[in-house]
Parts: C-alpha cells; sequence; structure tokens
C-alpha cells in the first residue's frame, strides 16, 4: 500500500520520465541517446507507476499489451532497416534531408530529418514492449493472490510423521482452557 505523497510524487516523474524519454529519443540522431535508453527510461517510469499503484490497478484500467507494442517496435526497426533496398541501396542504409518550415508565409525554422530516427522509434516501442511485458509477467507472479487458490495451505511433513497446516496467512490464537478462563 502506496501514500498519497508516493503516488502524487509517481505521477509527477511520470510525467518528466516520459517528456525527458522523448527527447532522448529525437535527439539519439545527433547525440547521445536514442531508442534504446528512451525506451528504458520510459520503463523505469511505467515501472514506478506499476510499484506505487499496483498491478491489479493499472491493468483494470489501462489493459496493456506489451508483447504486442515489442512486436509493432520490432516490424517498424525491420521495415526502416529493409526499404532502402527497396530503391536500389544498401541495407540500412541512412538519408537526411532538411526541410524549411513555414506557417502561412512565415520562417519558422528548419528540421533535419533522418531516416535512422524511424529505427530508433522501432527500437524504442521494442524496448518499452519487451521490458515490460518482462517485469509484468515477473510481476503477475509475484503478486498472485492467494485467496484464487484452493491448496494455498501446503502440508508439511514433520520428523513424527504428523502433518501441519502452513500459510503465509496470519492465524486466530487457539483457545486453551487458560486462555478462555482469562477472557472471562
Amino acid at each position: 500500500m502506496s501514500t498519497i505523497i508516493a503516488k502524487t510524487v509517481a505521477r509527477a516523474v511520470l510525467l518528466i520520465a516520459m517528456l525527458f524519454s522523448i527527447y532522448l529519443l529525437l535527439n539519439g540522431g545527433n547525440f547521445p541517446g536514442g531508442g534504446f535508453v528512451g525506451g528504458v527510461l520510459f520503463v523505469c517510469a511505467i515501472a514506478l507507476i506499476y510499484v506505487t499503484y499496483g498491478m491489479k490497478y493499472i491493468n483494470s484500467r489501462l489493459k496493456p499489451n506489451w508483447l504486442a507494442w515489442a512486436a509493432y517496435g520490432l516490424l517498424f526497426a525491420s521495415i526502416t532497416a529493409i526499404a532502402p533496398m527497396l530503391v536500389g541501396h544498401n541495407y540500412f542504409r541512412s538519408a537526411f534531408d532538411h526541410y524549411h518550415i513555414e506557417l502561412f508565409g512565415i520562417h519558422i525554422g528548419n528540421i533535419e530529418l533522418l531516416s535512422s530516427m524511424f529505427f530508433d522509434i522501432g527500437v524504442y516501442f521494442t524496448v518499452i514492449g519487451t521490458l515490460l511485458f518482462i517485469l509484468t509477467l515477473i510481476a503477475s507472479d509475484k503478486t498472485a493472490d492467494p485467496d484464487d487458490d484452493d491448496d494455498d495451505n501446503s502440508v508439511l511433513h514433520g520428523l513424527s510423521g504428523e502433518a501441519e497446516a502452513y500459510s503465509l496467512k496470519p492465524q486466530n490464537p487457539v483457545q486453551t482452557e487458560n486462555n478462555a478462563e482469562e477472557s472471562k
């Protein structure tokens, strides 16, 4: 169970981490960063939300299919790598061009478009999908509700051959004659 302070801080950190993750993704072609580092930061932000709010809360509202994210990211990165071959260039060739942006005749600025950026976007979604799929798979095993299982009380056999019930749930204290007399 988390406190209201932890939940509030987690939401603020989520927003900041996601924005910085996108910044790392977009600047990956020219500076350190890129799809992998941006994806890992995004996963850390989502993992913080999972830890703070819990798996059931997130899955009941969002129902993410992280494996599909990984598959679509891998498909996008593969298409980006193969696309230059369709126009007669080498596999994985990167191209770039400068575009002038104008709005109603007013020059706003220049943008450099790299084809390797599209590959980084594919890597970004592949990293996010793969790591969060693994994380939620491990966490869902740890957060399985023991009330859902009929056999949550396993039996341990002692040296004498007698069976004892073992459970992590708190047990009611055994009433003895002395305890019953003291409570009256």
